[in-house]
């Protein structure tokens, strides 16, 4: 009796842990981003999480008849900890899931130097920050070819002022496949 009773807890609980294993989230995922280019790298936490990291530059523009007129690019950084809310409701209707292909949500951390790596357009503050959650789709092709967006309010701060504003992405850009 003891021996059956050993044997029913190791099937239960085993099948318990094989069944928590299954993890939809790539483990280790790395994106060329085009539009403004940079890189990508998302990592595998839980079945519907990742952490992601993006390195990448912004471009801005000044024409003024009051202030210099000037280029600039500067670099950005960002973390994100992504949650995928829809990986269950995309497998049951047969789409794709792989590439981290889904909708989710996300607190994100942005930062942005304020001296230009090229260009004359340097801003008074050494950096700009945003704290805030984001809302985002992103999909993943079978080739590689990947397109996300993201949206949602942020708090905003630099060296001399705090203010209210809305984080935004559009990126495309190309996943580096696993060997």
């Amino acid at each position: 009796m003891k021996n059956i009773t050993s044997l029913l807890f190791v099937v239960f609980f085993g099948n318990l842990a094989v069944a928590q294993s299954t993890k939809y989230t790539e483990d280790h995922q790395l994106t060329l981003n085009f539009l403004l280019p940079g890189v990508v790298y998302e990592y595998g936490v839980s079945n519907n999480s990742s952490l992601a990291a993006e390195a990448t530059i912004g471009f801005a523009y000044r024409e003024s008849t009051f202030f210099d007129s000037g280029i600039g690019i500067y670099p950005i950084g960002r973390i994100q900890y992504r949650y995928y809310y829809n990986f269950d409701r995309r497998l049951n209707k047969e789409k794709r899931i792989e590439g981290n292909t889904g909708n989710y949500i996300a607190p994100t951390f942005a930062i942005q130097g304020g001296k230009a790596v090229i260009g004359d357009l340097d801003y008074v503050s050494d950096f700009f920050g945003g704290v805030g959650a984001v809302y985002g789709l992103q999909r993943t092709g079978q080739k590689g070819l990947q397109f996300r967006f993201e949206v949602g309010p942020a708090l905003f701060f630099d060296e001399f002022d705090t203010g209210l504003g809305m984080l935004m992405a559009l990126k495309l850009g190309w996943v580096i496949p696993k060997r």
